[in-house]
C-alpha cells in the first residue's frame, strides 16, 4: 500500500474500523446458542438485531468486559500489522514477535484469548522445533482470524506475494489444511473486494485462494471444505430469508471454531449483506457460536467491496474509546507513514 495515498489510507482504515467494530459487536454473544442470545438480548434487540453495541455485562461468556471492548481478533492483527510494517514484510521472525509481544503485553493466556495448540506451538518453537512442524496440530479459525493483517500491511500486493504472506502467518501454529484453505479463501476475497472485483469474481478470488493455501499443507485433514462451503454460501444466500439462512448456517454447519465454521460463516453472511457492513455485523452477532471473529471478518470484507462502512458513529466512538490505548499504540505504528 502508497501510505501516501489518502485514499487508499482511509479504504484500510474503514476496513479495520469494521474489523474491530464486529468483533466488539459480537464479543458480548461469543459461544452463545441463538436461544439464549434472544432470551439475554432481546430487549437489546426489538427487531432482532442489535441497534449498538450489545451490553457487555449480560454476557454468559465475557461479563467481566466493558461494552466496546475487542478482543484476541483486533489485538493479535494488529500486532501483526505493526511488525509487518516495521520489518517491510510478513516475515516468519515478525510473527512470532508479534505472537509473543501480543501474550506478554495483553495478558492473553490470563483471558483465554490463546488457544492450547497455538500455546503448545509457540512454546514448541521456544525450544527449537522448527515453525513449520511446530503448527501442525492449528486446525482452529485462528489462521483465517489474523489473515487481514497479511493482506492490508501493504494491498498492492500480487496473488502471489499475498499467497507467501498468509502462509508465512499461519506456519507457526496453524500449518494444516484445514486452516490454510480457510485462511487462503478469505485472503484471496479481501484482496478482490479492495480492488473493487464484483462478486462473481470475488468468490472465484476465494477459491483460487483457498485451493493455492492448501496446496502447501503436508497433509489434507479430515474435515469439511472451505472452499465447497463458500461456494454453496452463495446459493444460500440467493435462495434463503436471513432467518432461514442463520438457522441453515448455524444448526447444519455450525459455527465453533473449526475453520470451515468460521470461513462458511461468514461467506454466507457477505453473500447476504453485501455492501452493507453494519447488516453483516448484526446478522454475525445473533448467528452463534464464534460471533466476534465472524462478525469481525464478516465486516471487514463487506467495508473492503463497499469502500467504506455504515457503522453507526455512536457505536464506533465506543470502540475507538474503550480501546484506545490498543489503537493509539498498534494501529497508529502500523499506519505512521
Amino acid at each position: 500500500m502508497k501510505r501516501a495515498d489518502k485514499a487508499v489510507k482511509d479504504r484500510v482504515r474503514d476496513i479495520w474500523l469494521a474489523f474491530a467494530a464486529g468483533d466488539a459487536c459480537g464479543m458480548p454473544t461469543e459461544f452463545m446458542c441463538p436461544e439464549d442470545i434472544r432470551r439475554v438480548f432481546g430487549a437489546d434487540m426489538p427487531d432482532g438485531l442489535p441497534e449498538g453495541l450489545l451490553p457487555a455485562e449480560k454476557s454468559i461468556t465475557h461479563g467481566i468486559l466493558e461494552t466496546g471492548s475487542v478482543t484476541d481478533d483486533t489485538e493479535q492483527n494488529l500486532y501483526l500489522l505493526a511488525e509487518a510494517e516495521k520489518r517491510g514484510g510478513v516475515t516468519l521472525e515478525g510473527v512470532l514477535a508479534a505472537l509473543e509481544a501480543w501474550i506478554a503485553e495483553t495478558g492473553a493466556v490470563e483471558k483465554h484469548y490463546i488457544g492450547p495448540s497455538s500455546l503448545k506451538a509457540l512454546e514448541s518453537i521456544r525450544k527449537g522445533t522448527p515453525a513449520a512442524e511446530a503448527g501442525m496440530g492449528g486446525t482452529t479459525c485462528g489462521g483465517i482470524m489474523r489473515t487481514p493483517s497479511a493482506f492490508l500491511w501493504n494491498t498492492a500486493q500480487s496473488e502471489e506475494e499475498l499467497e507467501e504472506s498468509i502462509l508465512t502467518s499461519l506456519l507457526p501454529t496453524h500449518n494444516t489444511s484445514e486452516a490454510l484453505e480457510a485462511a487462503g479463501a478469505y485472503g484471496f476475497a479481501l484482496r478482490a473486494a479492495f480492488n473493487g472485483d464484483g462478486l462473481d469474481k470475488i468468490f472465484e478470488a476465494a477459491e483460487r485462494g483457498g485451493k493455492r493455501l492448501i496446496a502447501h499443507a503436508a497433509w489434507t485433514g479430515c474435515a469439511p471444505g472451505s472452499v465447497r462451503r463458500l461456494l454453496e454460501a452463495r446459493k444460500l444466500a440467493r435462495r434463503l430469508d436471513e432467518n432461514a439462512l442463520l438457522d441453515h448456517v448455524y444448526n447444519l454447519w455450525g459455527t465453533g471454531l473449526p475453520s470451515a465454521d468460521v470461513c462458511g460463516a461468514v461467506f454466507v453472511l457477505f453473500a447476504c449483506a453485501k455492501k452493507d457492513v453494519w447488516k453483516a455485523i448484526r446478522l454475525a452477532a445473533v448467528i452463534g457460536g464464534d460471533t466476534d471473529t465472524i462478525a469481525a471478518l464478516a465486516g471487514a470484507l463487506s467495508a473492503a467491496y463497499a469502500g467504506g462502512q455504515n457503522i453507526p458513529r455512536p457505536v464506533l466512538d465506543k470502540v475507538l474509546e474503550q480501546n484506545r490505548e490498543l489503537f493509539a499504540s498498534k494501529y497508529q505504528e502500523a499506519l505512521r507513514a
